[in-house]
């Protein structure tokens, strides 16, 4: 049985598209919430859009040299995005008629604990939740 508030993370939901994630780095918005760097583009919701949000999470080799720790923070950001994501921001998402993609970009060079990533992750969709209630600017859509 499936409800509205159902806590998945499906690979639609995954950022993937070469195009789009090229398209966070030219002219997208972006600010710093915690450990992550994060870039963010929004525009309007279309029929054929998998998802009303997409995300992708880089965990830089500079940064954290160990594949098995990058790996790790992954899991958890991609957890911590899961749990609360359905509660936070899918709401607001779904009532403007929006779609949003970003990137987060992990910033320290250690590995942080679970709990500080999930509370970073709740900032994070909360920012974003308020962004889309005063509303901003729609960029066009970089796949076309």
């Amino acid at each position: 049985m499936k409800t509205d508030t159902d806590c998945t993370f499906p690979k639609k939901m995954r950022l993937s598209s070469r195009k789009e994630i090229e398209s966070l780095f030219s002219g997208a918005g972006s600010f710093i919430v915690g450990p992550f760097r994060v870039f963010y583009r929004a525009f309007r919701m279309k029929e054929n859009y998998p998802a009303p949000c997409s995300m992708t999470i880089a965990v830089p080799k500079k940064h954290i040299r160990s594949a098995v720790k990058r790996n790790l923070i992954k899991r958890r950001t991609r957890e911590s995005f899961r749990l609360h994501y359905a509660r936070l921001l899918k709401p607001a998402l779904t009532g403007s008629g929006t779609r949003l993609i970003f990137l987060c970009i992990y910033l320290p060079h250690e590995v942080k604990p679970f709990d500080l990533l999930e509370t970073k992750m709740q900032v994070l969709l909360e920012h974003f939740s308020k962004m889309l209630e005063k509303g901003f600017d729609l960029s066009p859509d970089p796949a076309g």
